[in-house]
């Protein structure tokens, strides 16, 4: 194989849509492709619309699939489609009549295109071939391991109210309030900063508790640089052969994932803005953004932001009620 062709059949590995599709197989989640009656298409893969949302991607997706080896075809029937159209919504009202294309009006005989509606099984071979480009499997092996309950990929609102999709959120305890989330960033030359900036805006707006980008192979060095400045544990990794020891280091179990104890020591380590901060909080026990910027006399998105920062820290935890989120001390 070439070089130019290696880089080629590496590159659908960097759309995290097929990382999680395949992870799903690998996951035992899903096993075969099959196609579904739909009165407007004529047929429709539920499983792979719900991971693309967009039913114009199906077609192309599995294709693309079909082409880099890793789903094989098999042709479940031949659907009647309008040779004008192509459209499958056709009918007639009695035998041997016209058959009329309910999309374009066109009237057909016998003259009907034929369509060949295909089910699709994994390769075992190609997927083997790709094992050491598919994050999914080993991370999801590693955080239950670790006792966490996963979901992958993950949505979860943000203050904004935009949901926000991760590659994995993974949930400490029953709880909704305390999670991690991880990111993916695979590339074929050093990931740039524009990912970083892409996770830090979902990670701000969602203040999980801890956020971890897996770059594949590695992040540039200004990309390090924020994702420091920005609070971000990173994985760089050629591979998976790798990852678990390197997991090992930012994402602890789950009995041993802590919140920081906000203590009078610890109060005189932070800033000043995030101090006054930390302390209104204390004195009020359980506050929204607004009733603690109105004791700061801050600007309410202005103290959102520490807060949240807060959050991130460990310092503060965050909880919802209803439509009102509401921060507190970790006691």
């Amino acid at each position: 194989m070439s070089r130019r062709t290696a880089k080629k059949q590496l590159e659908i590995f960097t759309d995290s849509r097929v990382q999680h599709f395949l992870g799903r197989f690998l996951n035992g989640q899903l096993s075969k492709i099959n196609p579904t009656l739909d009165e407007e298409s004529g047929y429709k893969y539920p499983e792979v619309e719900n991971l693309l949302g967009k039913k114009e991607d199906v077609e192309p997706f599995l294709d693309s699939m079909v082409n880099h080896n890793l789903l094989i075809p098999h042709i479940s029937g031949m659907l009647a489609c309008c040779t004008t159209c192509g459209s499958c919504r056709l009918s007639s009202e009695n035998p041997g009549d016209s058959i009329l294309c309910e999309n374009c009006g066109t009237k057909m005989k016998s003259e009907y295109k034929l369509t060949p509606v295909y089910s699709y099984t994994f390769s075992l071979e190609g997927i083997q071939e790709a094992s050491d480009r598919l994050l999914v499997k080993p991370l999801y092996d590693f955080l239950m391991e670790r006792g966490y309950r996963i979901m992958i990929p993950g949505t979860i609102p943000g203050d904004s109210q935009v949901k926000h999709t991760f590659d994995v959120i993974a949930y400490t305890g029953h709880s909704e309030d305390s999670f991690l989330v991880v990111y993916f960033a695979i590339s074929n030359k050093p990931v740039e900063e524009t990912k970083v900036i892409a996770m830090f805006a979902k990670v701000y707006d969602t203040t999980p508790q801890r956020s971890i980008m897996i770059a594949v192979p590695r992040l540039t060095e200004d990309a390090m640089k924020l994702a420091e400045q920005y609070n971000i544990d990173v994985v760089e990794t050629e591979g998976v052969s790798e990852i678990w020891r390197k997991l090992r280091t930012v994402i602890p179990p789950v009995d041993e994932f802590k919140f920081e104890a906000l203590d009078v020591m610890t109060l005189l380590t932070l800033p000043d803005h995030l101090r006054k901060t930390a302390t209104v909080t204390s004195k009020l026990g359980r506050a929204t953004a607004d009733e603690i910027s109105d004791d700061t006399n801050r600007a309410r998105a202005v103290e959102s932001g520490y807060l949240n920062q807060l959050v991130r820290m460990g310092y503060l935890k965050k909880e919802r009620d209803g439509r009102k989120v509401l921060f507190s001390v970790v006691s």
